[in-house]
């Protein structure tokens, strides 16, 4: 069997390393049920597709290298995320300017900071279900037993059509966290050789005016009813 990559951040994301692992969004890519599509996906990887850039994307990013501490670096390496012309050139885009606001919100609430403490940017593999699996934790702290990750939505309020489904969901079903979640525990797990599960945790903070946030909590029950979902 061909030796496989040895994944860092440089590599993570790159065509060959999602060629040779599998991960959350790649496997909901294939599944309709997240908005997917396996001739899109496997158009991918084939290297025959790429999807055009998203500001979400960068968004994501930006409140990521906050997270990390590497937020000046951040905005050194992507000059595109300042204005270039009129009154605001030199300024940050009115987007990433807001995305400020949201930083404020959850650097001002003590338990998202404890959430949110440990290593950050952790890459692990492992096989499951006879696959190699790749994931990127966001905060990491094994010593409490607890993981988290990051992410910054429109909203978190409502619900959200499921077309394949045709049902009404809440956010954590429509994007699939549930499903992110479960896996990441999983392979966490199974990388370290650890007895039990770390308790996954998300914090989320939302891009609306006045910015919302929430800190959620899955237990084993959570955990569980994923891993026989994927039998």
């Amino acid at each position: 069997m061909t030796e496989l990559l040895r994944l860092n951040k440089e590599n993570y994301f790159s065509l060959e390393a999602n060629r040779q692992y599998m991960s959350v969004s790649q496997f909901k890519g294939f599944l309709p049920s997240y908005g997917g599509c396996e001739a899109q996906s496997m158009a991918k990887l084939a290297g025959e597709w790429e999807d055009a850039p998203k500001g979400a994307f960068d968004e994501g990013h930006y409140l990521h290298a906050w997270n990390e501490g590497t937020l000046s670096e951040f905005k050194a390496n992507h000059p595109d995320i300042y204005s270039s012309q009129g009154a605001t050139k030199g300024q940050l885009k009115a987007n990433f300017k807001h995305l400020n606001k949201l930083i404020e919100v959850l650097e001002n609430d003590p338990m998202v900071m404890d959430v949110l403490a440990g290593r950050k940017e952790v890459i692990m593999t492992a096989m499951f279900h006879d696959i190699p699996w790749k994931i990127m934790i966001d905060s990491y702290q094994v010593e409490v037993g607890v993981f988290a990750d990051l992410k910054g939505l429109k909203s978190i309020d409502g619900k959200w059509w499921n077309k394949e489904a045709q049902a009404y969901e809440n956010f954590i079903e429509h994007y699939g966290y549930d499903i992110q979640m479960g896996v990441y525990a999983e392979i966490e797990k199974r990388h370290s050789s650890g007895a039990e599960w770390l308790l996954p945790h998300m914090v989320i903070v939302t891009k609306e005016t006045v910015p919302d946030h929430e800190i959620i909590y899955f237990d084993y029950n959570d955990i569980t009813r994923v891993e026989y979902c994927s039998q």
